[in-house]
């Protein structure tokens, strides 16, 4: 697939039009305007509270100030990571950072002042007039008790950015730092190694490729296993103390403060997803069945998971993947469809890979008031490129929804909300394949990457969240030290619960005790397997109502933004993350895709 030099080679309707963000204006009148209302609100920072009518005409301007800070951002954003080098848009993006921490530093903490006038808000919250922010009010006052005096709160704001970065820390030591040698082939040719092109040579058909691979990672982690596991335990100490200074029950009471999801609620999922361990036990079975019929060779797993069983050469231009993600998704109905074409035909898309544009791809954030919810992505003709425009306006199609339907108050939906639709319209797009392809070698491969994504995304981070969880409580409980010893068994303990084998503990063994660059997240991984899940649900909940149930989904989930709690939002839908039916029908649908892949696998390798 060709990868452009620049932009200005690319045909323009393969690339996002970012001057309609603009409605004919420059982005330097864009500039002013903002500064304008940020004048009045630095003018009325302390006035506005003097009565509700003044602090409702303050809501009006902050409206008005986050619309034009989306488009500026946007504009300047998407422009800069077309090309990530160009001086032009990295100048443009740091005179808006300046010009932002201006602004912020003369408003300073607008928590403060909330704080000030608590007992007005108390009263306030009942108005009408204030019943789109209601419950952000309500959440404040009762975050008080959380709250730090203001000097204190004002030397945390000051000194922040002197703060760790262990997350750098980590990245840079794991991406820059760590030597992890080559990869020899059979012909005793050397490849050098990163993280970068690691799953590449594990899927190398040279066993001596994959194998040095997998034992110069290893080697590599186990080196610095001991630097590591003391960063993460830092990491972890820093956050257990934090929650301790500002009276929360527990580092875990507080990173799911804002989603309010429970310690009972957790455990559910954790207990809930181990069981999967049965139906994934089922599936290495038969892959090391089919392994071993496919390529005559007895199957290792640390060596051999990664390699393909089938290899299904399917290339696509730009226009064959719009047709067929505009026709798996059509039966979400006329306005969702309608929105699919217009994001296609209107240029939302910048689909070329471009030296210097940003790898990987993205639906914008930050989206009220802006028109076209642009997507980024690097297009190469491959069945994952197809993934990813159906992914990506899933994202897109949430913003949308939740815009036209929310005020800018309550339209930015959770993150814990984010991943759903993009993985609906996966299923959706899988769906659609499996439907129209008579091709047994490209159905099985569609399956194969439907249960691993479920794998990684479902049991796999679970696992890890699992391990997050009891990390935070050992060290609450003065449980764990800063050793790869203490944590790595910390680890092990967790993992034989998602194991069908009573594994004995090694260090070697263990290793991802301290390699998950998500660890530092601030206990996120689990959001994922919530959003796979629903998704899942979802989706079986289509095959068993129908298309209407899609209207459901549309008008009671895209469309709810950030009004309610994200499991108050999901249980308006059926998901209930507290109802052992909700992962009933998820987990069924797991277990009929391993069937089918089995039944597919008997046929295609010839096994009884």
């Amino acid at each position: 697939m060709k990868q452009y030099k620049s932009v200005n080679d690319v045909d323009v309707k393969y690339t996002f039009d970012l001057e309609d963000i603009l409605k004919g204006k420059k982005i330097r009148d864009l500039f002013e305007e903002y500064k304008a209302l940020a004048k009045i609100a630095i003018e009325t920072k302390d006035s506005k509270y003097e009565s509700i009518e003044k602090y409702i005409e303050s809501i009006e301007l902050g409206k008005n100030i986050g619309i034009l800070s989306n488009r500026i951002y946007n504009y300047i954003s998407n422009h800069n990571n077309q090309n990530l080098v160009d001086s032009k848009w990295t100048e443009l993006s740091t005179q808006w950072e300046n010009l932002i921490n201006k602004i912020e530093e003369e408003i300073g903490s607008e928590t403060v002042r909330f704080y000030k006038n608590i007992e007005k808000f108390k009263i306030w919250k009942d108005d009408p007039r204030l019943a789109n922010q209601r419950r952000s009010i309500i959440d404040a006052i009762d975050a008080y008790e959380h709250k730090l005096n203001d000097e204190v709160e004002e030397y945390i704001n000051l000194t922040s950015s002197s703060q760790p970065d262990y997350e750098s820390i980590f990245n840079i030591i794991s991406d820059s730092e760590l030597d992890y040698g080559f990869a020899t082939d059979s012909k005793g040719k050397k490849y050098k190694l990163s993280p970068a092109v690691k799953i590449k040579y594990m899927k190398s058909d040279d066993f001596k490729v994959r194998k040095s691979t997998y034992d110069s990672f290893l080697k590599a982690h186990m080196k610095h296993k001991d630097s590591m596991a003391n960063l993460l335990y830092q990491h972890f100490k820093a956050i257990t103390v934090g929650a301790k200074v500002r009276k929360y029950k527990n580092s875990i009471d507080m990173l799911t403060y804002g989603d309010k999801i429970d310690k009972n609620k957790l455990q559910f999922l954790f207990d809930k997803v181990a069981t999967l361990k049965y139906s994934i036990k089922k599936r290495n079975k038969y892959y090391k069945k089919f392994y071993e019929a496919k390529f005559g060779q007895k199957y290792q797993a640390k060596y051999d998971s990664y390699r393909e069983l089938v290899k299904v050469k399917s290339t696509y231009t730009i226009e064959q993947m719009q047709n067929i993600v505009s026709e798996a998704l059509r039966p979400f109905g006329s306005e969702y469809h309608t929105m699919i074409n217009k994001a296609i035909n209107e240029r939302w898309v910048d689909y070329m890979t471009i030296d210097n544009k940003l790898s990987g791809a993205y639906s914008i954030g930050n989206t009220y008031g802006v028109d076209k919810k642009y997507i980024l992505m690097n297009f190469d003709g491959e069945l994952g490129s197809v993934e990813t425009l159906a992914h990506e306006l899933g994202h897109s199609m949430h913003s949308y929804f939740s815009d036209k339907n929310n005020d800018i108050n309550n339209a930015s939906y959770p993150i814990i909300l984010a991943e759903i639709a993009s993985i609906f319209n996966e299923l959706m797009l899988y769906d659609y394949l499996l439907k129209n392809s008579k091709n047994d070698l490209f159905k099985f491969k569609i399956l194969d990457n439907m249960i691993d994504g479920f794998i990684g995304t479902v049991f796999r981070q679970i696992m890890w969240a699992n391990y997050e969880y009891d990390l935070y409580r050992a060290i609450e409980n003065d449980q764990a030290s800063p050793s790869y010893e203490s944590l790595s068994k910390i680890y092990h303990k967790n993992s034989l619960k998602y194991s069908t084998k009573p594994n004995k503990y090694k260090k070697d063994k263990n290793i991802m005790s301290v390699y998950v660059p998500h660890y530092y997240y601030g206990f996120y991984v689990y959001k994922y397997a919530i959003g796979q899940l629903v998704a899942n649900y979802f989706y079986s909940r289509l095959k068993a109502e129908g298309d209407s149930y899609l209207q459901v989904y549309i008008n009671d989930f895209l469309s709810a933004g950030d009004r309610d709690y994200p499991l108050e939002t999901l249980k308006k839908v059926g998901a209930d993350l507290s109802d052992p039916k909700f992962y009933e029908i998820g987990f069924s649908y797991f277990k009929d895709l391993i069937e089918k892949w089995i039944k597919l696998g008997k046929k295609i390798f010839k096994i009884k």
